[in-house]
């Protein structure tokens, strides 16, 4: 025997009345339900940034009065006390300009008079003399930066807009700086410190219809970032994107 009453509801996402099919569905159509999902995911992300940057105040205000009273510091105390960040701390340890003792393979300290020494060693400040630039000499057609860096020809000329990467002409044909562009693209490779937006790999897998390993291929075939948080590997949503970008 079939029923004759109909389920209505309120769309979660655009607020309109449907009919549905159950009691538990949320959302009139798979647009709205595709649009939840990305304003939830993006809410996610805004709350966890947030939460950080929270977190990293309160540490900060703990850490400034300890200083004030210690001898030693630790890497987190010394990025304080130096404007740096701890990054810079432990590049600065490997190359030399600052000492520091390590305890343990998690505990390393630093004796605040010897920070304040290299200010004291170092030579005063004095503007750098201007270097003469080398002319560029070795070029890439717009072709070819599209075929080695897998994009198309609207992002190449974006990048060299938006980089100011030197540009010319020859024999008719736009022609960029070699130089620049794979300098640009080593640095976008290298520094994760300023990828703000990752997907999951499952988030590639459903977004592109992608098995596990076809991801994991075109991540090291195209030396795209990748990050380890917790369990979960992330990847740069900017690169892996710029794979699919269909060539004009």
């Amino acid at each position: 025997m079939s029923s004759n009453f109909t389920i209505q509801r309120i769309c979660e996402y655009c607020g309109n009345e449907f009919t549905a099919q159950t009691t538990k569905t949320r959302y009139c159509s798979k647009i709205c339900n595709n649009a939840a999902y990305k304003q939830n995911k993006r809410q996610v992300k805004i709350n966890q940034s947030n939460t950080e940057t929270k977190k990293s105040k309160e540490t900060k205000q703990k850490l400034v009065p300890s200083i004030k009273d210690k001898d030693t510091l630790t890497v987190s105390e010394t990025a304080l006390f130096l404007g740096i960040s701890r990054r810079t701390v432990y590049r600065w340890l490997d190359d030399g300009t600052i000492k520091g003792t390590r305890f343990s393979n998690n505990k390393v300290l630093f004796l605040k008079e010897d920070l304040l020494s290299i200010f004291r060693q170092n030579e005063a400040y004095e503007r750098p003399t201007p270097t003469e630039r080398k002319p560029i000499t070795e070029f890439y057609t717009i072709e070819e930066v599209q075929e080695k860096y897998n994009i198309g020809t609207t992002w190449v000329f974006k990048i060299i807009r938006e980089n100011n990467i030197p540009k010319t002409k020859i024999g008719g044909k736009t022609h960029v700086s070699k130089k620049h562009i794979d300098s640009y693209f080593k640095k976008k490779r290298d520094d994760v410190s300023t990828i703000t937006e990752w997907y999951t790999v499952k988030e590639v897998q459903e977004k592109y219809n992608l098995s596990r390993d076809q991801v994991y291929n075109r991540v090291h075939e195209n030396a795209i970032p990748k990050e380890r948080k917790g369990k979960f590997v992330q990847i740069s949503k900017q690169h892996f994107d710029e794979l699919f970008i269909i060539k004009q």
